[in-house]
């Protein structure tokens, strides 16, 4: 019996200091908990630098659960964002984002960006921003937040961000040359432009629109034989900024020539068809310029025809005292040899008018077109591609192979000898 009551005894302080064992241990546990969860603090969550534009940006706010002794327990740290803008100023150079350097790849990035009107431009990842192109320069404001997901008791959680910025992308603008010719082209080239964004050109010279073309923006201004002499400005403008050239237009001595008769010449009724067929054409343009290097004649000289009348000339026809102006170049043919594409470029009309004969349009891009006139056959149809030296059909006894931009005629001497501003680069 006594040893039963000793036994009990001693199962009851063992008891006792068992439950002392597990309550130092409780408070140990609890303890070192306690610190740990008291020390986790801003400097436990990831890396919060990101830049835009080169400049580090200020978190607007966050919230985070860290986890505390191996996730044995969590904290909630957390500051609340409000409505204030970080302005970063402006940027002459498209802003590249960069994320922090522990950013995981399971971590995601949302940037959305709206202009000054609240239209949303961009609205995406951090890749796809990457291959994000701004159309045009102004005010911008944008808001990012950065999140981690959970993964093996590390914190989880976000970061927001609030800024604004200024796009002032400046454009490279230059023109080929100050001084030109009556005849003559004059290129214009941008670099440098937000993508998308648009270019304009605006002068007396004659119209031209800006197409892609050697890595820039590239719109070719005519100058006609009939451009007077003198000082004229040029106005760009791109992606809202605008630039004025000044010009200096040369008198060219035209030669005079005496020919039989008028090369086009008609009825109303023949006159009336013909401004019906072709003018419209002189408002259209090729998106992209098709040709390259230097055009080719018509038709083979001397063999198949010679120049009978040049671009310009004064062209008194009969016994008439006052001239008219060649707006091309008028070959005297054998009859039926072959006409061939001057360059590459996209047929824009074929076909037979009372005033021209046959007659073929050719688009070579940005406006530049090729009309010849006075086939006895035409060998291509609307929209027909073709390439420099191509067939096109067969001549008459007379050939008027004319260069326009719009509706303002420029030199084909220039396009056949490879000089002047279509060459410009």
């Amino acid at each position: 019996m006594r040893f039963f009551r000793a036994l009990g005894r001693g199962l009851a302080r063992f008891g006792l200091w068992l439950l002392m064992v597990l309550a130092m241990v409780v408070l140990l546990v609890g303890g070192t908990a306690l610190f740990f969860y008291q020390q986790a603090d801003e400097g436990d969550l990831p890396a919060s630098g990101v830049s835009f534009g080169g400049t580090e940006l200020t978190v607007n706010g966050y919230d985070w659960t860290l986890p505390v002794l191996g996730g044995i327990t969590e904290k909630q740290i957390a500051r609340p964002g409000d409505l204030t803008v970080e302005d970063l100023g402006s940027f002459s150079s498209r802003p590249e984002l960069t994320l922090p350097a522990d950013f995981r790849q399971d971590c995601t990035a949302k940037l959305t960006i709206t202009d000054e009107t609240g239209a949303t431009v961009f609205d995406g990842d951090a890749a796809g921003y990457a291959a994000f192109s701004f159309v045009r320069n102004g005010r911008y404001q944008a808001t990012l937040r950065l999140t981690w997901p959970p993964l093996n008791s590390k914190p989880t959680g976000w970061y927001d961000y609030r800024f604004r910025f200024t796009l002032d992308l400046a454009s490279d603008i230059a023109i080929s040359t100050d001084t030109v010719k009556q005849g003559e082209v004059i290129a214009v080239g941008i670099t440098g432009l937000p993508a998308g964004a648009e270019a304009t050109v605006e002068t007396d010279l004659g119209p031209a629109w800006f197409v892609p073309r050697y890595d820039k923006l590239i719109a070719y201004i005519p100058v006609a034989y009939n451009r007077e002499d003198g000082d004229y400005t040029i106005h760009i403008t791109a992606g809202g900024h605008s630039q004025d050239f000044t010009v200096k237009v040369l008198y060219n001595p035209f030669e005079k020539v005496n020919l039989e008769t008028d090369t086009l010449s008609g009825s109303n009724a023949a006159v009336a068809q013909y401004q019906q067929a072709i003018w419209p054409l002189f408002e259209t343009h090729g998106e992209t310029c098709m040709w390259t290097g230097v055009f080719q004649e018509p038709v083979e000289q001397p063999n198949d025809g010679l120049v009978l009348s040049d671009y310009g000339s004064f062209e008194y026809i009969g016994d008439r005292t006052s001239p008219s102006r060649n707006t091309g170049i008028t070959y005297k043919c054998h009859q039926g040899v072959n006409v061939s594409a001057p360059a590459a470029g996209q047929v824009v009309y074929a076909g037979n008018l009372e005033l021209s004969g046959g007659t073929v349009v050719i688009e070579h891009g940005a406006g530049l077109k090729s009309y010849l006139y006075h086939l006895s056959e035409v060998s291509v149809k609307e929209g027909d591609t073709v390439e420099a030296g191509q067939l096109i059909g067969k001549s008459s006894t007379l050939l008027q192979f004319d260069m326009r931009i719009g509706n303002q005629s420029v030199d084909p001497n220039q396009a056949l000898r490879g000089i002047g501003g279509l060459f410009w680069r």
